[in-house]
Order: structure tokens, then C-alpha cells, then sequence
């Protein structure tokens, strides 16, 4: 794996909702690159095929969610749950009717299809899909290989999160937070609270002071239009009086 050194240095109580915004992004792409590749392999959709796909999908709802949970508690979660982003958050509703038995794995492959197929123009775009992923399970024949998808920690979805966002255009990676301080042993709610809200103090710092560039932009642009238009004037009195005498000697 790349950025292996991480394995050594990330430590589980630096993990903050900020992270977990960051798994769930990348997650939603992988989702998509799923969407993007299976919708074009023409491999017959049999009952065994779409069986193997909804045991694949499962997987990674569970490196997606469930790897981070235990990691810094379900509050994490459930606390970011209002700005998942939209296609993730419909996937994972549906497999929770696919485990309640609310629907079957042919009806959860087909609505998964259905549903992206909605957003597909844009998909790849909206979701950040980026060429390359670890475990690309989707690009093999997965309904025949039969292989057993690797147990994942959250150090390593840590990694593969980071490998996404490094293939990004530069500046795409959610801005870096803050240092946050306060926070509390074996309280992960409160700890979550208190990131939560260094990160939105950062963002509003720096909102603020762009605002306030941009203001100074403006101001200046302002001023300068103020100065050009006593030359304007003069410059469309010019052209008048030049258009008449011309029609003069007309």
C-alpha cells in the first residue's frame, strides 16, 4: 500500500467527524465508479450475478460505515448523517431494506441501477470518481472468482481515503482543520462536538476574510470606475460632436 508510514503515525483518538466526512466522500466515489463500470460490462445479469454484486455492495457499505463506527463511536455517524452526500446516503438505505428483507437482492440491483442512472451525465463529476482504486472488485468477474474481499481496518481505510483524494485536482481535499483541543477521554460524543466546532470557527475565519478581500476588490474596482468617468464623458462628448460635424459636410 502507499503512504504505508501512516499505519504508524494516525491514532484513533485523532479521528474526528472531519475524517469521517472525508471516508464517506470517498466512499460515495466508489459507489459511482461502481455504477460507472457495471452499467457497461454486458455480463448477463443472472440471479447468481446479481446475488454476487449485492454481497460486494454490502462490503462496502461496511467499509464505509461500519469501519469507522466502532473507530470513534456511532455518534460520529449520526452526526454527519445530514450532509451525507446524497447517493451514498440512498444506497445505504436501501441495503437497510435489503437486511430487514423489505425488498430482495434483484430488486435492491436493480434500484441501485435505477437510481444512478438518474444523475449518470454527471455522475463521475458530482462524485469525484477518480482512475484508480484499491480493491476494484468491479472490474473482475466478480460472480465467478469467488474471492473473499479482505477484513478492512480503519488505518487502512484511512489510506485508500488519502489515495483517493491525492488523485484529485489540486485543492479538491476538504480543507485542512484546525488543531482541536478540549476534547475529553472516553467521551466521543463531546469530542465530536468540540471538533465540530473548531473546524466551522476555521471555515468561518477564513469565509470571513476572504469576504473581506473580496470586499477590498470591489471597493478598488469601485473607486476606479469613479475615476474613468469624467474621461468617458469627455470621450462620448468627443464622438458626439465628431459624428456631427461628419454629418455636416455630409
Amino acid at each position: 500500500m502507499s503512504n504505508s508510514s501512516t499505519l504508524h503515525t494516525y491514532e484513533l483518538s485523532d479521528f474526528t467527524a472531519w475524517d469521517a466526512a472525508n471516508v464517506l466522500e470517498f466512499a460515495t466515489a466508489r459507489f459511482a465508479a461502481i455504477w460507472l463500470v457495471c452499467d457497461q460490462n454486458h455480463i448477463p445479469r443472472t440471479p447468481d450475478y446479481k446475488a454476487s454484486f449485492i454481497w460486494h455492495l454490502q462490503w462496502e457499505a461496511d467499509v464505509s460505515v461500519s469501519s469507522i463506527s466502532p473507530s470513534a463511536g456511532r455518534s460520529v455517524v449520526l452526526n454527519i448523517h445530514p450532509t451525507m452526500p446524497n447517493l451514498l446516503r440512498t444506497i445505504i438505505g436501501r441495503l437497510a431494506r435489503f437486511q430487514t428483507g423489505t425488498i430482495t437482492a434483484k430488486q435492491l440491483h436493480n434500484e441501485f441501477f435505477a437510481h444512478c442512472s438518474l444523475n449518470s451525465p454527471e455522475l463521475r463529476a458530482i462524485n469525484r470518481v477518480v482512475p484508480n482504486y484499491r480493491y476494484n472488485w468491479w472490474k473482475d468477474r466478480f460472480d465467478r472468482l469467488g474471492l473473499d474481499l479482505p477484513v478492512l481496518n480503519i488505518h487502512e481505510v484511512m489510506e485508500m481515503t488519502q489515495d483517493h483524494f491525492a488523485q484529485l485536482p489540486t485543492g479538491a481535499m476538504l480543507v485542512p482543520g484546525p488543531v482541536v483541543t478540549g476534547q475529553v477521554d472516553g467521551d466521543a460524543l463531546f469530542n465530536q462536538i468540540v471538533a465540530v466546532r473548531a473546524h466551522l470557527k476555521h471555515l468561518g475565519d477564513a469565509m470571513g476574510a476572504l469576504l473581506d478581500q473580496k470586499t477590498q476588490v470591489a471597493t478598488a474596482a469601485a473607486s476606479t470606475m469613479s475615476q474613468l468617468e469624467g474621461p468617458i464623458a469627455d470621450l462620448e462628448e468627443a464622438l458626439l460632436n465628431s459624428s456631427g460635424q461628419l454629418s455636416g459636410k455630409d
